[in-house]
């Protein structure tokens, strides 16, 4: 129901934006004698989106037990636990690019904005842990219990816009063109934005792209102490009260906790290479590699337990694909995503469009000769990442084992 009400709200949004961007885009040349653009039309510039995409949830568990609970000195046992589940993720979205000023066949250069909404948007790396053990041993012959572990998950980040102006320069020749273009993302839930800046170069069938991501955004949450009774505590009966001596000393039936967290926009870069094929036009390939900085391990709090076992310093990974125009209206973008911390992950999208795209399999044209590929190109939306934030929360139950683990 959430899923089909935003999906309604996107379709609205798409045709109230269309006939304002309609209203104030620029005129396009749509003489195919003289040189026609492939999209000749604000409509034909204009798509309506739908996509699904795998992630993957990965749970994490480290403990010990004793093999006699009865004695001090019985051997501990280590336990370690990793399970991994794929899940599916939907997105909604609408993108547009339109010039600025008139553009025709006469043209060079061309001054263009394009915008992106998305619903369920976004890669919001989620991470929460615990640590659940003591500060140090009640006998030096008996070693600490603990019980640590954390999930990652990747979310969406709700609704996410974006918005962005360029200049793209075509060759003397008009057999290749390069560009420039500046980008604002903004996840509307949380309050969070960064900025893009990329590059294009365009060389017959050949397109070459980069991307630089900055992030304007964090959040944090200093460790902070507080008590909860141990009904409130998984496994309580695993751990003593306050030890005598201890600041907060006798303190009934009580733990001490820390809470650690902090979310931040991750900083990163892409390049992206495409393929498109002299009679077959109505399909492109590509590849795609990226990384995104992390937060490094050693910014971690010294006073929390975890320090985060499975933490990355960056990461990075590739995408391969191929958007394929079935008809003049309608597109699919399909491939799979593969980062070094994550298995395999296909992606589909499935693109409507308001006008008509010039290439088709069925029902358009499967090659060119009115014009050259790079200018056919000219009006092409830029292609960048998503926005990509990781978030972490770890909470500490501290105190010191009971006699019999």
């Amino acid at each position: 129901m959430k899923d089909k009400l935003i999906l309604k709200a996107l379709v609205c949004s798409a045709f109230m934006c269309s006939l304002s961007v309609g209203t104030m885009a620029a005129e396009v040349s749509t003489d195919v004698k003289a040189g026609d653009t492939e999209q000749s039309s604000w409509m034909d510039r204009t798509d309506i989106g739908m996509g699904v995409q795998g992630s993957q949830k990965d749970d994490y568990r480290d403990y010990k037990t004793a093999v006699n609970p009865r004695h001090l000195s019985t051997p501990v046992v280590f336990h370690s636990e990793h399970s991994a589940k794929q899940k599916i993720k939907a997105q909604y979205f609408i993108e547009t690019i339109q010039p600025v000023k008139h553009y025709d066949d006469k043209s060079k250069s061309l001054l263009f904005v394009q915008g992106r909404l998305d619903g369920n948007g976004g890669d919001k790396i989620n991470t929460r842990a615990y640590w659940y053990g003591g500060d140090g041993v009640r006998a030096l012959e008996q070693p600490s219990y603990y019980d640590k572990g954390e999930t990652i998950e990747h979310d969406s980040l709700g609704v996410v816009a974006s918005v962005g102006v360029g200049y793209r320069r075509l060759s003397e020749h008009e057999h290749a063109y390069v560009g420039g273009n500046i980008f604002y993302d903004y996840a509307v839930k949380d309050k969070l934005s960064r900025v893009g800046v990329g590059m294009e170069y365009v060389s017959g069938l050949n397109t070459i792209s980069a991307n630089v991501y900055h992030g304007l955004s964090k959040k944090k949450t200093e460790p902070y102490p507080f008590w909860n009774g141990l009904t409130m505590i998984p496994g309580a009966d695993l751990f003593h009260n306050t030890m005598p001596g201890d600041p907060l000393a006798d303190a009934p039936n009580g733990m001490l906790r820390y809470r650690y967290a902090y979310e931040h926009v991750l900083d990163g870069f892409d390049i992206r290479y495409t393929r498109d094929y002299k009679n077959a036009r109505w399909v492109s390939t590509y590849i795609d590699t990226y990384q995104w900085k992390t937060k490094s391990p050693s910014e971690h709090p010294e006073n929390m337990f975890y320090i985060n076992q499975h933490k990355w310093n960056s990461i990075h990974g590739v995408k391969v694909g191929a958007k394929l125009n079935v008809t003049p209206h309608l597109s699919v973008d399909l491939g799979f995503n593969k980062s070094h911390i994550t298995s395999v992950e296909p992606y589909v999208s499935v693109m409507y469009t308001l006008g008509k795209s010039r290439y088709a399999y069925f029902g358009g044209k499967h090659s060119e000769d009115t014009i050259t590929t790079a200018r056919s190109k000219m009006l092409n939306k830029v292609k960048r990442s998503d926005m990509v934030v990781e978030s972490y929360w770890e909470q500490n139950y501290r105190e010191y084992p009971w006699d019999h683990v």
